[in-house]
């Protein structure tokens, strides 16, 4: 019987988990080459969801649709290097602006919160709230995503305090997520922060 040295011994699972490893990145990169455009078509399509529903604009079940609503009624306002600092909401077939929408990011329990703000083109009360991208826990923090919670804001006037769920609310509260008091918090700081900084970015109508 051929014997195996000790040097092939310990170099033939180094070999193999190599050749695993490039086979499973060349299957991973074939996928993602296939599927990005795909990918990026859905999030652009979240981010129109997100902005029409916290600016309180009924969404189609259609994509097509909504990507026709979006066009029709929104306006990018993007500053010098081209990003976008906010969105104009347009009455449908009109010029003129009823609301705005700005997208921002503040901190969680277990990482960052993306939502979309809605906000009255006077920029005193809340037309919305839809949360983007989160990581909280689920059946907790998760519930932020909730609908019972995100339509909670509509009408809602800042700065905004939390009453425990269930609790009636006022113009200026909401309900907060029991046994979510970090992320609850966090979404009421970026609420409160990101309708003082609106202020700065958007020039409203006087």
């Amino acid at each position: 019987m051929k014997k195996v040295s000790v040097v092939q011994r310990r170099l033939f699972p180094v070999v193999f988990m190599l050749l695993m490893t490039l086979v499973f990145i060349s299957i991973t990169t074939v996928i993602y080459t296939f599927t990005k455009d795909t990918i990026s078509l859905n999030e652009r399509l979240q981010l129109k969801r997100a902005v029409l529903y916290a600016a309180g604009i009924p969404l189609p079940d259609d994509p097509v649709e909504i990507e026709k609503v979006f066009d029709n009624q929104v306006a990018e306002v993007k500053d010098d290097a081209g990003n976008v600092r906010y969105y104009e909401i347009r009455e449908s077939d009109s010029s003129d602006i009823e609301s705005y929408v700005v997208i921002r990011t503040g901190a969680g329990l277990w990482g960052e919160i993306t939502v979309s703000v809605g906000f009255d083109k006077d920029l005193e009360s809340f037309r919305g709230l839809e949360v983007i991208d989160q990581n909280e826990t689920p059946g907790l923090g998760g519930r932020i995503g909730e609908t019972w919670f995100k339509e909670q804001f509509r009408g809602k006037r800042w700065p905004l305090e939390t009453v425990p769920e269930g609790e009636p609310t006022g113009d200026q509260q909401f309900q907060a997520i029991t046994g979510a008091t970090n992320t609850t918090n966090g979404i009421k700081g970026i609420l409160n922060d990101r309708l003082s900084k609106a202020e700065q970015a958007i020039e409203a109508p006087k």
